[in-house]
């Protein structure tokens, strides 16, 4: 696996801030997983109104953002502890289990390679 990130891409920064606040989270303060929620809703409407709903990347932050309103419901934070794995992989090495996932959907089969959640 080879480390790759890409700060001249918004999408990167929001990952990087979604990791930041989640780390805050996981650290005893409340308010860095509201602020994950509320990172997830922005960059959901940010990457809808640039690439549409039927895009990858949109598809990504739906379903990331779903993941994140579910893990406030967990009490013992698992899911967060979860998410913070998969949130340091897109941040530092570009590798997405959403987009993965998301790929064998059937409306997602002609997709394009690249960057998956930039």
């Amino acid at each position: 696996m080879k480390f790759k990130i890409a700060p001249a891409t918004i999408g990167w920064w929001y990952w990087m801030l979604t990791l930041l606040a989640m780390i805050a989270g996981l650290a005893g303060r409340i308010e860095g997983f509201y602020a994950v929620v509320a990172i997830s809703a922005v960059q959901f409407v940010h990457f809808l109104f640039k690439d549409g709903f039927a895009a990858l990347t949109t598809q990504i932050r739906l379903v990331y953002g779903a993941f994140t309103v579910l893990a406030l419901l967990d009490p013992s934070r698992l899911l967060f502890g979860l998410m913070l794995i998969g949130t340091i992989m897109v941040t530092f090495f570009d590798r997405c289990i959403i987009a993965k996932v998301l790929l064998l959907m059937p409306w997602n089969r002609k997709a394009g390679a690249g960057s998956m959640t930039h």
